[in-house]
């Protein structure tokens, strides 16, 4: 091989890449020749050991010099560190015919597809504690890479993260919503479509969080300064009344331990992005559907957004406590195993006890101000979860497994999509080829900074002054946050445009109505649990 073409990527930070072309054959040791292009492209200067994917070291110079390196392959330079990402013994790579990766963009919709054949790998999979050949589905893994981003920007590092994704086993499609941002391991924003294979990881601990919509008897007069008066008392168990009769009312009777453990959390919505949110109706764009679901201008309508609280919490745990050795390497459980069997069940349960727990609180919220009578849900949609759907693009006979951290599905009817604190949020309607976008729509604007950088952006002056601004918004809204850092890491000036992520989803939505906020209730310092 002459020359090849590899990208460099700093092991201990990935986002930082540099693509060079190595001239192999006028090398006499092309594994010093990366090491010094990666001290001089990536400012690396005690870079000393080179990783493929999956953690499989590159030391031996012929697998360059014979091809086994394949054209465009990510090369990853260490300082020391060891391997970032998800390691696998196995044996020298396949050679550059064996192992495929494409990259097509198109006004800013980006899809890769990786594909590797393991028959080649098969004699050496024996010897690894793992057994790869009954993990994957057939010898051809391949799974494609779109992000839905045209006008809304993506973090790098939340790009790498989608990278990474699509490399586990089973991955068959991972696409990244206009709202895609870094999660600390794996991005939100994002649906994940596998076969055979769960990963739990990927749909974190909130199992079950969602959006529920509300259409209240409160006049759209309404002043924002009287909801915030009546809004007290929302933190804490709920005692007007029996938080687990409640739960069983939703439920069912044979549902009477279900999250027993975390009823003082019933009804509660937690902390970072949850909120209640009362909203008019600025404009209705689809008169029709409008007028079918009764969303008129007279009325008022309350958005929760919030999940399964510590009850998702526990659920994981015990999924992690139950896995092998090897399945925790792996990350991911087989959905038919006993495992997997039993997280899938405890996760229906937290899926159900989040719908109850938006349930109770739009009725804590509602009877502050005497609206709980005549109160109509117009949706309840979880964008946290995973749940089986056949795709008939990757399998027309076997279902695959969708996971959802943070996007919202798209194969249910009406979709919320809320702009951040005084931006307007969006009723939006699915249409067309869902497939595409993994039948999925984002689930917000999305993080632009992460909760660090927002508070640093907090003033060290007028600090009174600071908070007071972003309590009342610029569409003249309230915001009721009592806790300083909570409100400035969710400030405006901390998420993407709204207006940019629904221009995104273009191709696969209508908008129904666009939705004014008056009053958006975070938290206050009243006995919290």
């Amino acid at each position: 091989m002459p020359s090849i073409r590899l990208t460099l990527v700093n092991n201990a930070k990935q986002t930082q890449k540099s693509a060079v072309i190595l001239k192999v054959e006028d090398s006499s040791d092309p594994l010093t020749d990366i090491l010094t292009l990666a001290k001089n492209k990536l400012r690396l200067k005690k870079a000393k050991t080179l990783y493929l994917n999956h953690g499989i070291e590159l030391a031996d110079a012929s697998w360059l010099k014979d091809g086994k390196v394949a054209q465009d392959s990510l090369i990853y330079v260490s300082c020391g560190e060891g391997y970032v990402g998800q390691t696998r013994q196995e044996p020298p790579p396949a050679t550059a015919a064996s192992t495929t990766s494409s990259v097509a963009q198109e006004g800013g919709d980006t899809t890769i597809t990786t594909s590797t054949d393991d028959n080649k790998n098969s004699a050496a999979s024996t010897a690894v504690d793992l057994d790869f050949e009954s993990l994957l589905i057939n010898s051809e893994v391949s799974a494609t890479i779109s992000i839905l981003a045209k006008k809304s920007f993506v973090d790098p590092e939340a790009n790498a993260q989608l990278n990474r994704t699509a490399m586990l086993p089973g991955m068959r499609k991972v696409v990244g919503q206009p709202d895609l941002h870094p999660g600390n391991q794996y991005p939100i924003g994002a649906t994940f479509i596998t076969q055979k294979f769960i990963y739990p990881a990927l749909i974190g601990n909130d199992i079950g969080c969602g959006m529920a919509v509300y259409r209240t008897r409160l006049s759209s007069g309404i002043k924002p300064q009287k909801i915030v008066d009546k809004l007290h008392g929302l933190e804490g168990r709920w005692t007007e009344g029996n938080p687990h009769a409640f739960l069983i009312s939703q439920l069912g009777e044979e549902h009477t331990e279900t999250g027993k453990a975390h009823l003082d959390q019933l009804g509660t919505l937690g902390g970072g992005n949850h909120f209640a949110e009362f909203v008019t109706i600025e404009s209705r764009l689809d008169l029709d559907l409008c007028d079918s679901i009764g969303l008129t201008d007279a009325n008022t309508y309350l958005i929760v957004h919030s999940g399964s609280r510590k009850f998702g919490q526990t659920v994981l745990e015990a999924s992690n406590s139950m896995q092998t050795k090897a399945e925790k390497k792996l990350l991911g459980i087989d959905a038919e195993s006993e495992v997997g069997q039993a997280y899938l069940k405890q996760h229906d349960l937290a899926c159900a006890w989040a719908r109850t727990n938006r349930e109770l609180i739009a009725h804590r919220v509602l009877t502050r101000l005497n609206a709980e009578v005549d109160a109509t849900k117009l949706l309840d949609i979880w964008h946290n979860n995973v749940e089986q759907k056949t795709v008939e693009s990757i399998d027309p006979q076997r279902p695959c497994w969708i996971h959802r951290k943070g996007a919202a599905p798209s194969d249910r009817g009406l979709v919320v999509i809320p702009g951040s604190r005084g931006h307007f949020s969006y009723l939006v309607m699915p249409h067309g080829d869902q497939e595409k976008n993994g039948f999925s729509l984002a689930h917000g604007a999305g993080r632009l900074l992460p909760r660090a950088r927002a508070l640093q952006k907090r003033p060290q002056t007028s600090k009174q002054a600071s908070i007071s601004a972003l309590q009342t918004t610029d569409l003249g809204s309230s915001v009721i946050c009592e806790d300083t850092d909570l409100l400035f890491e969710e400030q405006p000036g901390a998420y993407k445009e709204i207006t940019d992520i629904i221009d995104d989803l273009g191709p696969f939505v209508k908008v129904v109505a666009i939705l004014r906020p008056i009053c958006t209730y975070k938290m206050r310092k009243e006995s919290r649990t």
